[in-house]
Order: C-alpha cells, then structure tokens, then sequence
C-alpha cells in the first residue's frame, strides 16, 4: 500500500549567522522585510540560533493529513541571535506561516505528518486548523513585518538496546513509527526543520529521540548489515558509498514482527524513559542457501528472496543474489516457521564498466539476463543456523523465459 505525504523542496539561502542580521537591526527596516523573535514556550526564554523559514501558505494550507503533495520554492532560512531575534530581507510579496525550529522542539508542520487523515474530512482536519498556532502572516510592498514565534517542547523518548546476553547494541538505528491507514509506518523527514523521528544508540547502547509531537508511536530498532566503499584521496578527503545488505527490526516490546509490537503513546513535552528494546541474540540464526533451476538443478545467479511468516506471510527480512556470490544469506533469521519466497529469478551476465573519470565508485556493474524463470516458495523451520537450504523455481513458458 502506497501513502502520500507532503514534501516540500526548499532552496535555501546561505546564511552569515551573526554580522548580516546584526548590520540589518542597526538601520531602518524596509518594505518587504519580516523580523521577529523566536521565544521557548517552555521557559520563555530567546531561542538562541533557531532555523526560521517562511512557507507559502497556499502550499501549506492545500495538504491534506496523512496525503503526499510535492512543491518546490526558493527562499532564505536565517538563524536567530543571541536574543532570539531574525530579520529576512527582500521577501517576495505573499501569504506564509513563519516556521521556527530547534533541536528537541516540535517542527511546527510536524503535526501534519503524524495527525491521522479522517475518512471524511471536517473542519478539524484542515491544516489552518492543526496548525492555528503558527504564525500567519501576509507581505506586501509597502510595509515590513514585526512577528514573534513561539516553539513548543517536544516529546522525549529514550531507552537503552541491549542484546540478550546483556551487552550494548551500538550503532542500532532506531525510528519512530506512526499509524496510518491500518498498518505502522515510518513518517517522512523534514527537509527543513531540525526535528527528526529517528536516532541511534551510543557506544553504550543509550538512544534519546526528541522533538516529537504528540501522537500514537511504536519504536522500532534495526539491526543491520552494510556493504561500505571508500576512497580517501591524497588530500585527506574521503569519498563513500553504502548499502544495505540485510536488516532484521525489533518492535517495542521485543516482537520481531511489526504487527505484534507494542505502541504508546505521547504528549507533547512529555519525556518517556526506560523504553529499552532487547535484541534476541541468542535465537537470531543464520540461512544460506542456492536458487537453483526445478529442470536440470543448475545454479542460478540471480534472484531477490523473502523471509516470509508461515502464518501471515508477513516480510521478515529480504535479500537477493549478486555478481559476488551466487548463494543467498539471511545473516539474522528469528526462530519460527517460514517461507523462502523467490521473485526475478534468473541466470545472469556480469560485467564491471568504467564510470566517469573522477567519479566514485570508479566502475557499475551491468547485468545481462540470459534467462528468467518463476516464481517458488519453500517452506522452512528455524531452530538453528541452517546452510544448504535450496528453492527450485519452475522454468517459464516460452517466448517469456528470455530478457525482452
């Protein structure tokens, strides 16, 4: 199921912290102009170095909860000074919602994203509605613009990733998810405020996500497996390129599955601590295994494969074959019953090609498919490390078996 939800595209400004606003406080404002200050609403003080953009209300206000919109606009984000106070300059004449952000304070068009959109719309659901706090206000062409901001305290949660023998899960991505539609989801990250719905446990395994506005939330942490390509030229610069090679995610909880973990929820300023997630060390195994053609039992080089719940058929984890190796591997598989659901089976032709002069990484591999075959599902059971598995996919009728 695909869900919507409002992106907006911002080309920023760049912006001289200090001097340029404070030439800009030291002589009369112009036309076109919207200065103000930016105050906590939980101690009243300045909001020292806060982000302020201005948004087009007509963008803003035609969103609908819960509903992806793409719109693009080009403006400045300034940042406030040591008294919490902004100028923008030369703005372009038009109706906004002054947009103020901080580290651990809720990003104004964050209740957007997480406020459920209703079967039928009401005046409730409107975006002038969930966001009436936000300033408003209308340029012109002849007067500036005077107006204070004010932040909230957002949420807190944080907690500790612990494995079951009882050491630190370190570098454990950890996001909050949101309901939406009948099934948890990750919400999307803003691109500009500096609220953010994710995070990542510490060298000792300790997480703290804040910021968040009020809602229903479920935790989830990944455990991961990447594949890293560097470079660092002679000058100390380093170029890198990452993938994902396998995952497996824990719920609040400590269900394994999303459908079974454990939600909660929060209100704005408030701080939930203790929310530890354990990680199953202990019952995590390891699956490996071979594609392999139901006609003459050759291996196949090609193919993309689910971990897939016995009951529910519901992705536990994915993975597919590469030009590197021809065997496929779960590297952290819970224990249970299982299908091994295998899709674009097929034997391949790899070949490495140069990319640009410069450019990093220096070669792409290109894939050549010489033939393709069906799709097989293999039931398995998961009680320890398993090697050897194999799945037979079904030859495809001909004229369909080749690459078009």
């Amino acid at each position: 199921m695909k869900f919507r939800w409002l992106t907006v595209v911002c080309c920023l400004s760049s912006v001289a912290a200090g001097s340029a606003q404070q030439e800009s406080s030291d002589r009369p404002l112009g036309a076109n102009t919207v200065s103000g200050h930016v105050y906590c609403d939980d101690t009243n003080a300045p909001a020292r170095m806060a982000t302020v953009v201005l948004e087009p209300a007509g963008i803003v206000e035609s969103t609908i909860p819960g509903e992806e919109q793409h719109a693009v606009f080009s403006g400045e984000a300034v940042e406030t000074l040591l008294d919490g106070s902004f100028v923008m300059q030369h703005v372009a004449p038009g109706t906004y919602y002054v947009i103020a952000s901080q580290p651990g304070y809720v990003f104004p068009l964050a209740p957007l994203y997480v406020h459920e959109n209703a079967a039928s719309s009401s005046e409730d659901d409107s975006p002038k509605n969930i966001l009436k706090s936000v300033p408003r206000i209308s340029v012109g062409s002849s007067l500036p613009v005077a107006v204070n901001v004010t932040i909230d305290r957002g949420a807190v949660v944080s907690g500790t990733v612990l494995y079951d023998d009882g050491s630190p899960a370190s570098g454990i991505r950890l996001s909050m998810l949101i309901y939406r539609k009948g099934q948890w989801i990750s919400p999307p990250s803003n691109t500009v405020g500096r609220t953010s719905f994710s995070g990542q446990s510490d060298d000792e395994g300790h997480y703290r996500i804040s910021g968040l506005p009020g809602g229903s939330y479920m935790l989830e942490a990944t455990l991961h497996i990447s594949k890293t390509v560097y470079k660092v030229d002679d000058h100390g610069g380093t170029s890198v390129s990452m993938n994902d090679v396998y995952s497996l995610s824990t719920y609040s909880g400590g269900s394994t599955r999303r459908k079974d973990g454990t939600p909660f929820s929060l209100k704005t300023g408030e701080e939930r601590n203790g929310e530890d997630i354990e990680i199953p060390l202990t019952k995590l195994h390891i699956v490996r295994g071979n594609i392999v053609s139901a006609h003459d039992g050759h291996l196949l080089n090609g193919g993309t494969l689910s971990l897939l719940s016995s009951d529910d058929r519901s992705v536990i984890g994915e993975t597919s074959l590469s030009k590197d190796d021809d065997a496929f591997t779960f590297s952290f598989v819970p224990e249970g019953d299982y299908f091994l659901h295998v899709e674009n089976a097929s034997d391949n032709e790899y070949r490495d090609v140069p990319n640009a002069s410069g450019s990093w990484p220096p070669t792409q591999t290109e894939t050549r498919t010489i033939r393709r075959y069906g799709t097989a599902d293999q039931a398995i059971r998961v009680a320890s490390d398993l090697s050897g598995v194999t799945v037979a996919v079904p030859d495809l009728p001909q004229g369909l078996n080749t690459a078009p």
